[in-house]
């Protein structure tokens, strides 16, 4: 429909590289490579959402193809056929492709066909792919290709608000460029270079005749709702003039976002840095009343706080934007007068709180919670200086019983009884004789008081096992608790007990299990075991017995076996606690060992 409204930010959406506010570096880089006609076959524009990224590409597409010039020009004339539709983004050689919608891997293969064929009437064919980070993995992989050796003809320009969704095989193959936020300054001067524009007088400023005029602390207020983008500061912008339908106030700002006045705020800050929950609570009621959202007010409310720690860091900074100029006074003193720690602490909870708040069912109650947290902090004491000393203990902490943690004082001494009171042990004579002169009694010294320590728990000292009759019998049935399997193989062993020392005697020896037992894990068993039974500090030594005539393999060698083995049987009896007992009980000895064919 002809002369249709188009919102501000499409209508002044910038037509030349000089009109891009706040990316000079990245302006200056694209314009020297146009002009000495370097350009790159794939660029990568990463940032926070409107502040320029597609804006480039499409000012980038134009001066590579603007007819106005024989050669890619760093200022496209914006009037010739390829600008206009590149501009407008309905260029049929500069395609603008949307990658939420053009994701998938068989849409990357007909991109893939399109790029081959050469452009219909510009100088080169250039793809603008949005959003370039909710492709699929599989079309990116489908794309690497053709992206890092694509046709002399074809340009790829990426944007992206998320460039660590990118596959680094993807971000190797192009020029990055990386799009800062802008500053609340920088907004609200574009803002009020465009309400100029369209007929406004900006603050005092002289304007068309009857005109409506925009105040100075409405802009500075809608650039610290944009949060650096633009294009967000324009749509509101958009909004709060259509709301007012006149002139634009601080006010009208206000009540758009749901956010208290400024003087307000100052208001509220200083209750709070005062202490005052009386004057906090009301505070909180009146914001309430009045309809103000708790975020907004509490992203305010962050910024003034951050203004006042900047100016307690560096007395050289400036009071925030937007405030007037009783308000700025009171925040520059506020800061002057607070310590620079309680505000540090009070810009950390206002950072975190808004996480809080965005997460509460009932915001309002969470930002109320928060002001009166906040309203405790000129109350807290550092526990740094209560340790140093600078600062005494109130009585009730100087007085209390032991039960804190604290040695309690002692009790006062009682007075001697008077002489009166002592009943003499014998009859005093007569004539008592001259009473020498006795030595003043000797104070006792002082007993050096023992070191206390506070808030330390005893450490439990385990006593050591009770001493048992059988200790050999007793370590072999704490290693079957522990692992039945180790006490079978240790049946054909000898287990000698000295003291707390566990030797563990292979007879005969037994290379493969005197190894097996040494292992860590098996070792582990047998000193858990020996512990158990014998205390700490007990150990284990495993060793190979030794027959008398020396190596057993000799032996064997040249005895009969039946007496060899019998030699063996003895030997294994011998060592056998139970039969020892035995032995000593009836003070025998071992005549002869014969193995039972019947048992197991």
């Amino acid at each position: 429909m002809t002369g249709s409204y188009v919102p501000l930010a499409r209508k002044w959406r910038p037509r030349t590289f000089a009109d891009v506010v706040g990316q000079e570096e990245i302006v200056r880089a694209l314009v020297n490579a146009v002009t000495q006609d370097r350009l790159a076959h794939a660029y990568l524009f990463s940032g926070p959402r409107g502040v320029g990224k597609t804006t480039s590409a499409r000012l980038l597409a134009a001066a590579i193809n603007c007819h106005a010039s024989d050669r890619p020009t760093p200022s496209p004339c914006g009037t010739c056929a390829s600008c206009t539709e590149v501009l407008e983004g309905r260029s049929i050689d500069a395609l603008e492709i949307d990658g939420a919608t053009h994701g998938k891997v068989d849409q990357a293969r007909d991109l893939i066909e399109v790029v081959a064929f050469a452009p219909v009437r510009d100088r080169r064919k250039v793809f603008i792919i949005d959003e370039v980070h909710a492709i699929s993995a599989a079309a990116f992989q489908a794309l690497l290709k053709t992206l890092e050796e694509p046709p002399s003809h074809a340009v790829f320009i990426l944007a992206t608000t998320e460039r660590h969704k990118i596959p680094a095989t993807i971000l190797s193959r192009c020029q990055r460029f990386d799009f800062r936020r802008l500053t609340d300054g920088e907004v609200a001067e574009r803002l009020a270079d465009i309400a100029r524009r369209e007929g406004f007088s900006v603050g005092d400023e002289p304007g068309p005749e009857g005109g409506p005029r925009v105040e100075r602390a409405a802009l500075s207020m809608l650039g610290a709702a944009a949060t650096g983008s633009l294009r967000d500061g324009l749509s509101l912008f958009d909004q709060v003039a259509a709301r007012a339908g006149g002139p634009v106030t601080a006010a009208d700002v206000a009540a758009l976002l749901g956010a208290p006045d400024r003087t307000a705020l100052v208001a509220l800050l200083t209750s709070l840095l005062e202490g005052d929950r009386a004057a906090v609570l009301a505070g909180c009621a009146r914001l309430e009343s009045a309809g103000a959202d708790p975020r907004s007010t509490l992203h305010d409310l962050t910024a003034l706080v951050r203004g006042a720690v900047r100016m307690a860091a560096d007395p050289a900074a400036g009071p925030p934007a937007g405030l007037s100029e009783e308000g700025a006074a009171r925040v520059t003193e506020l800061a002057r007068l607070t310590p620079y720690p309680t505000l540090l602490r009070l810009l950390t909870l206002t950072a975190e709180g808004d996480g809080t708040l965005r997460r509460s069912d009932v915001p309002a109650l969470a930002f109320e919670v928060l002001l009166l947290r906040l309203a405790e902090l000129p109350r807290l004491v550092p526990i740094e200086e209560i340790l140093s000393g600078r600062l005494p203990l109130p009585p009730a902490a100087a007085s209390a019983p032991a039960a804190n943690g604290l040695p309690a004082a002692p009790a006062p001494v009682p007075p001697p009884p008077p002489p009166e009171a002592v009943s003499p042990r014998k009859a005093e004579p007569a004539h008592p004789r001259p009473a020498k002169a006795e030595p003043a009694p000797r104070r006792a010294a002082p007993e050096p008081e023992a070191p206390r320590f506070v808030g330390l728990t005893p450490l439990a000292v385990e006593p050591d096992p009770e001493p048992v009759a059988d200790p050999a019998g007793a370590f072999r049935e704490a290693v079957e608790k522990r692992q039945g399997q180790l006490a079978a193989a240790l049946e054909d062993a000898s287990v000698r007990v000295s003291g707390r020392t566990v030797r563990i005697v292979l007879d005969p020896p037994n290379p493969v299990l005197e190894k097996r037992l040494a292992e860590g894990p098996i070792r582990k068993f047998l000193v858990e075991a020996a512990v158990a039974v014998f205390g700490k500090t007990a150990e284990v030594v495993v060793e190979s017995g030794e027959p008398d005539g020396g190596d057993l393999t000799q032996a064997a060698a040249t005895a009969d076996p039946r007496a060899l083995e019998k030699e063996h049987l003895k030997r294994r009896v011998t060592g056998d606690e139970r039969v020892k007992k035995i032995l000593d009980l009836f003070g025998g000895e071992i005549a002869d060992v014969r193995r039972d064919e019947g048992g197991s």
